[in-house]
């Protein structure tokens, strides 16, 4: 009984302790009656690169979208194009601007432009979204995204069911795009 209990007990721990695939959720409601959701993904890459995913114009390039400049400072953008004929300064291109951060741990972002066809769109610059690098080792990271600032509304309900779902596709490719195979 105990060897039983022993094998089931490694074979829980093994398969823990194996590349996370699928993001995490954590979904709710803040003490102002928004909504907010949180992805969480654990990533077999270091810290530094990750946060560079985001911080570098040609790490973002790489994993993320074929048109993007990145201007990482306070008040700085993201901006970025889908489309791999865009090109930067285009009325379509989604800009995001850096509002905060904690170097190498947390980046804060707020919309500053949305292309005409993003569901909810209009509402998007009144939400915010953070995303957490939690180093558990040299060489994996634990990395949250979350949405916040999601009132009521058709606007808000339509821009929300886009984001809950599509941050989480967003780990899951920066995760096949960075992750070190062993």
């Amino acid at each position: 009984m105990l060897r039983s209990a022993l094998v089931i007990f490694t074979m829980f721990v093994s398969a823990a302790a194996t590349a996370q695939t699928m993001p995490t959720k954590i979904e709710g409601r803040a003490a102002d009656g928004t909504r907010f959701y949180q992805d969480s993904l654990v990533i077999e890459a270091p810290a530094t690169a990750l946060w560079a995913a985001f911080t570098d114009t040609d790490a973002y390039r790489k994993w993320a979208v074929p048109v993007a400049q990145v201007d990482f400072r306070l008040g700085g953008v993201i901006e970025a194009s889908y489309d791999p004929n865009g090109h930067l300064g285009d009325p379509q291109n989604i800009k995001n601007a850096f509002v905060a951060y904690i170097p190498g741990r947390v980046l804060v972002f707020k919309n500053v432009q949305a292309p005409s066809g993003l569901p909810g769109g209009e509402v998007y610059g009144q939400t915010i979204k953070t995303l957490e690098f939690e180093a558990l080792g040299a060489t994996r990271t634990r990395v949250t995204i979350s949405g916040i600032g999601f009132a009521e509304g058709a606007a808000f309900d339509k821009l929300y069911a886009f984001f809950s779902t599509g941050d989480a596709h967003m780990l899951s490719a920066l995760q096949k795009a960075l992750e070190v195979k062993n």
